[in-house]
This record gives C-alpha cells, structure tokens and sequence, in this order.
C-alpha cells in the first residue's frame, strides 16, 4: 500500500498551480511574439509596396502578368501591330498618334524578335510610302491592303483574316505572339495559339480594347502616352482616314546600307524607359 502524507499533497497541488501559471505566462508571450510578427510583416510590406511605387523601372514597365511569369529573354517573340485599330484608338483616346519604334521595344524588351508585322489599310488617294519606309526601316514587316471608296460596303478594311493566318502559321516558330490590337473578334485566336501552347500577349489601350481579349491573354501590356509621339496633335478637323504623317520621315534607326545584313533588330536593344522627364 501506497501512502500519501498532507504535506506531499500540498506540495503537488502548489506545483500544478505553478505549472498553470507558467502555461499562461507561455500563453501570453506566444500571443505578444505572434503580434509583433504581425507588426514586422505590415511594416515590411508597406516599405515594398512604397519601393515599388517610387521605383522609375514600375512606373515605366505596362506590363501586367495575368498568370504571374516574368519574362524571359530566350524567349522568341512574333508581333502582329493592327495599325488602323491602334490608329484609331491613339487618337481618339489621346489625339496623338503611335509612335512604332518606341511601342516595339517595349514588346520586345530583352526578348528575341522573330517577326514584326505591321497591318496597313490604304484607300485611294492615301499616299502612306514614307511611313511604310519607316516601319521598315525599324523592323517591321509591312502588310498593306489597298481597298475602295469607304462607300462601297464590299470593299473591308479588315486585316483580322489576314492577321490570323499569319500567327498561326508563325506560332510554330515562336514561344510568344503579341497581337497590338484592342478587336474583341482575336479572342477565338488567342484561345486557339494558348491551347497550341503559344504564350500570347496583348498590346492595347486599356480603354479602347474588350474585356474578353483581355482576359484571354497570358500576359497584357497597358499602352499610354509614353508609346505616343511627343508633341503630335491632331486639329479639330483632322480627317477620318490615316495617312502618311511628316513625324515619321525621320529615320529612327540607321538605314539598311548602313547596317550588316540580317533582320532589322535596332529599335529592340534598349530598355523602355520612361523619358517623360527628359
């Protein structure tokens, strides 16, 4: 038989009030360490969140990832510009007008470019030489349809079927398409390279493209006034049409007996950099 004396007792009930104490004590300093944690995570988030947005590289980067990946410089990019729908919405968005050389490295960055192509409607009497020149001048391959009088409802200005059948047979040989347009009729596109496992971006003035070819994109660069021609302003009675504009007689980048033979890669070997404040 076992036998316990008052004095042990007492001596056990004392330890496990001081053992509950001491629960409570951990208790308390768990509760104080878990705020203070808290409090470090809040403040480091805020002081990233603050770098961010004072960091000139943010502000001057549009792109936005939907699906989180960065980019990549081994990637080989294809760029298909709508050039009547992006003309369009520069103008009426912001009475300016693109300016190419500038919108392609951004889309390029460090990136590889196989193929820029640029989509051109020409109506009689629309003399674009000069500002095809140019765009060849800085990389582009230019793709121009020459339609009738804007009366004659068979006569289309529509490149879509044009644009489609080119990324689909370039896709293959690229890991990015770009499409520059804001058409919502790209979105069976788009869907169609993604589900080949071609990456596809889209190039767009936010307010001026649909929310589904948004949507369906892997990744989307938000264009502004950094991608525009400084100072160019359309008049109150500026016409409907594009046309060949002066601003782009200046040659951007050097000619072509001027550069060794290969494709036209000048405008893509800078960072875009915001250079509002230049």
């Amino acid at each position: 038989m076992i036998l316990y004396s008052p004095r042990e007792a007492e001596g056990a009930d004392e330890s496990f009030e001081e053992l509950q104490k001491r629960v409570i004590e951990l208790q308390d300093q768990i509760v104080q360490e878990r705020n203070k944690h808290k409090d470090e995570m809040k403040r480091g988030l805020e002081a990233i969140d603050k770098m961010r947005k004072d960091s000139p590289s943010s502000s001057s980067r549009m792109l936005v990832s939907v699906d989180g990946h960065d980019l990549s410089s081994q990637q080989r990019v294809a760029i298909f510009v709508d050039v009547q729908n992006m003309y369009y919405a520069a103008r009426n968005l912001y009475q300016s007008k693109l300016e190419f050389s500038t919108l392609l490295k951004h889309l390029v960055s460090k990136r590889v470019l196989q193929r820029a192509l640029a989509y051109i409607v020409e109506r009689p009497g629309m003399e674009q030489n000069k500002f095809i020149e140019v765009l060849r001048r800085n990389g582009y391959e230019v793709r121009k349809r020459v339609v009738g009088d804007r009366s004659d409802p068979t006569s289309s200005g529509d490149w879509n079927i044009g644009i489609t059948l080119d990324a689909l047979a370039i896709a293959p040989r690229a890991d990015v398409c770009i499409l520059v347009t804001g058409d919502g009729d790209f979105v069976p596109l788009v869907e169609k390279l993604r589900n080949d496992g071609v990456r596809v971006e889209i190039a767009s003035f936010r307010d001026t493209t649909s929310n589904e070819l948004y949507q369906c994109a892997d990744q989307v660069h938000h264009l502004d006034e950094r991608v525009l021609l400084s100072g160019n302003q359309f008049q109150a009675d500026s016409s409907d049409e594009y046309e060949e504009e002066e601003e782009y007689e200046e040659e951007l980048v050097p000619s072509r007996a001027d550069r060794s033979i290969r494709r036209a890669r000048g405008p893509v070997e800078d960072h875009f950099d915001d250079e509002d404040g230049d």
